[in-house]
């Protein structure tokens, strides 16, 4: 088998139900082709420049592998999120990048897409036990900066001061409350009142997920 048998029947194998693409006007619209070039290389009609390649590629042994159906080969289908240090950045708001270039971690981006804005997701380190069983001390929570509406019943990373909590958003009127998880934890609970300009504080983010190890 030759370079342009491999690459037109490649193409074909990547149209029909459940491939690719549905049928080759797809294919082209995603190539930027007109419809018709795609029709006539499948059909062997057109490909006098293509087969002038292949030639040289076989004379030097190359070979065309196209993705599997079903597995996810794009460029950017995962997207590496920052391992952070839990203390807040400079500017507040968010919470301080560690500068190791090795502390990233690489999710589906279709999966975090799902979940809120990538770009503003950060892991981070749980240090204590105030929210166990649910997050213990050592796991990793995924937190999305962009959300930071306080929706109750959600955890939440917190910034107080100089410090950054991890708890559970219940509300009172005028108040909002922080809540620990574990009924051992003091304070089982940090009032905030809304009408104290007195108190930093602001929401760092909400958190998504929860990685854990088996203890």
């Amino acid at each position: 088998m030759s370079f342009y048998f491999d690459l037109v029947e490649g193409m074909k194998n990547m149209i029909g139900q459940d491939k690719t693409f549905a049928n080759p006007t797809q294919m082209a619209k995603a190539c930027g082709v007109a419809p018709n070039q795609i029709i006539r290389y499948l059909k062997h009609e057109r490909g006098k420049h293509i087969q002038v390649i292949a030639k040289v590629l076989d004379k030097i042994g190359a070979k065309i592998i196209f993705p599997a159906i079903g597995t996810d080969n794009e460029m950017g289908s995962f997207h590496h999120v920052p391992k952070v240090i839990a203390r807040p950045s400079d500017g507040g708001g968010s919470l301080q990048a560690d500068d190791t270039v090795e502390n990233t971690y690489a999710f589906r981006l279709d999966w975090l897409t799902k979940k809120g804005n990538p770009d503003c997701m950060k892991l981070m380190a749980v240090t204590g036990e105030s929210m166990a069983p649910r997050i213990e001390d050592g796991d990793h929570i995924l937190v999305d900066e962009s959300q930071k509406d306080l929706y109750e019943g959600r955890i939440y990373v917190v910034r107080i001061d100089q410090e950054i909590v991890v708890k559970r958003i219940a509300k009172e009127p005028g108040k909002i409350l922080l809540m620990s998880d574990n009924p051992e934890a003091q304070p089982k609970k940090i009032e905030i009142d809304l009408k104290d300009p007195s108190l930093s504080w602001e929401p760092i983010g909400r958190v998504l997920y929860v990685s854990k190890d088996l203890r």
